[in-house]
């Protein structure tokens, strides 16, 4: 148990740090407070630049308004478009002394605004209506890197969604844009399906919505495959046939897991124009391959061969 000497010591300790903290919350603090901006337009206007969500206002004022002030929510402003357009210059300005107006409305009348972050908002305007044009992705993939004995599958790559909505200042921007593409991303070693959420690359006087899409490139395994394949030949003049030795030969290589059941397009030929008839062998080669086949490897280089006259 506490003896009586301690008990009295906290005591005073306690009483003392209670007259501290009333003598220090009625003297000024400085502090700063987060805003929210809310920007209320015409249903027929869209802004082009970006208007802040928020704004930091540094305030100084009794701490007792300032202890207040912690518990309440975050206090907003709204700005209304028709009260600060510009429509000579084709813009919408809140100066730095009306954006300090706006915002003493939202805080204590007796605290002091000492800094405004940002110090004013500005944005062009636009009446005329979006378009949409699709988002392109193919110029970034470059720099998606699957790893070794991986690959990814083009026909799957997607973006969510497809494609946007651009607002622009005049007609012949809206006219010249037919696309838009993806901040680059770059990523190597991947061994399973790659997803993340993309900006998209700013265009001048643009507004672009939304402004960033969710990029899905899907990443599978390369699987070995053997497939035996008849030897054909080519370029055989009239009045003569040759017989090969042996007359197929098994193939490998490897193809991506999702088209390992797709048909095998892949032929191995000998080419008349290749023979030597003081050698009994020929060579053996690939011809027509049109499938997503990797490391195709022909188990020999050469072949016996018989010509045939007739």
């Amino acid at each position: 148990m506490l003896s009586k000497e301690t008990f009295l010591f906290l005591t005073f300790v306690v009483i003392a740090t209670m007259f501290w903290v009333l003598l220090s919350f009625n003297n000024n603090m400085t502090h700063d407070v987060t805003i929210n901006v809310v920007v209320k337009t015409p249903n027929n206007v869209t802004l082009i630049n970006d208007v802040p969500s928020k704004i930091t206002v540094t305030v100084k004022d009794r701490g007792l308004s300032f202890l207040k002030s912690f518990f309440k929510s975050t206090p907003s402003i709204e700005i209304n478009f028709n009260k600060y357009v510009n429509e000579k210059n084709g813009t919408m300005e809140v100066t730095p002394s009306q954006l300090v107006n706006e915002i003493r409305r939202a805080l204590n009348n007796d605290a002091t605004i000492i800094k405004v972050l940002p110090e004013s908002i500005i944005s062009k305007y636009t009446t005329l209506p979006g378009k949409k044009v699709p988002v392109n992705w193919e110029d970034n993939i470059e720099n998606i890197i699957p790893d070794k004995q991986f690959v990814i599958n083009p026909d799957m790559i997607k973006t969510d969604p497809d494609s946007v909505v651009i607002y622009a200042l005049d007609q012949s921007t809206l006219f010249k844009i037919n696309e838009v593409d993806l901040s680059t991303v770059e990523v190597a070693h991947l061994t399973s399906t790659f997803t993340k959420d993309v900006m998209l690359k700013s265009i001048n006087n643009v507004k672009i919505v939304p402004d960033r899409v969710k990029l899905t490139v899907p990443v599978e395994p390369l699987i070995r495959k053997d497939y035996n394949a008849s030897i054909s030949v080519r370029n055989q003049p009239y009045g003569a046939k040759v017989l090969v030795f042996p007359p197929s030969v098994d193939v490998s290589f490897l193809v991506p897991q999702s088209h390992y059941r797709d048909p095998i397009n892949l032929t191995v030929i000998v080419d008349y124009n290749d023979i030597n008839q003081s050698h009994n062998k020929v060579n053996i080669k690939l011809g027509e391959v049109s499938g997503n086949y990797t490391n195709v490897t022909l188990p020999i280089d050469s072949v016996t061969y018989l010509i045939e006259r007739y």
